[in-house]
């Protein structure tokens, strides 16, 4: 059996708006439940109660901010719960600018957010899907992760994980203005 045979419960975050809005709206149509979770408690809310205008059962929310570390904990033990079926990991913000202006806080809630939260919840979520023999993980992700900076296409910031088997692993990271290039691997 799949995740998508029977529905269960599914955890969308970044729920409040856009992407996460639809996702959630969907499933709850098609008789999944759903855990809302998004850091605008009061658009959460409004979703919630249309949702179950609509007919929806199970609807539940979870008022977080994934770039605040007891936060991210709180969303991690909810998508652990043996009832989750099914994880959207659709929670993101960006840092517009070239990589060299925009601000170091910024720059470490976008890691947080786009990374480190996608990677707790997947590994709070995983392990219980194989024993219950259903479960999936969807990663939504923006395509200005592709486009660089939208001011400038000559410049390029970019991480890139090159695991390659039997070499323990390669880590490059590229930055490139109107031709210049620095690169730097281990």
């Amino acid at each position: 059996m799949t995740s998508h045979d029977a529905p269960g419960t599914a955890l969308v975050t970044g729920a409040s708006s856009g992407i996460g809005w639809e996702y959630a709206t969907r499933l709850a149509g098609r008789g999944w439940k759903v855990v809302l979770v998004a850091r605008r408690g009061e658009r959460l809310e409004c979703l919630a109660q249309e949702l179950r205008e609509a007919g929806a059962t199970g609807v539940e929310t979870l008022v977080a901010d994934l770039a605040n570390p007891a936060d991210m904990a709180r969303v991690a033990e909810r998508a652990s719960a043996s009832d989750v079926d099914l994880l959207v990991n659709n929670a993101g913000i960006n840092g517009y600018g070239p990589f060299t202006e925009v601000d170091a806080d910024l720059l470490d809630r976008v890691l947080t957010v786009n990374v480190v939260a996608l990677t707790a919840l997947t590994r709070a979520a995983v392990p219980g899907m194989p024993a219950r023999g259903r479960g999936a993980v969807i990663n939504v992700a923006s395509l200005l992760a592709f486009a660089g900076d939208l001011e400038a296409v000559t410049r390029l910031a970019t991480a890139e994980l090159d695991l390659r088997r039997g070499s323990g692993g390669r880590v490059a990271a590229r930055y490139r203005e109107a031709g210049a290039e620095a690169r730097e691997a281990s």
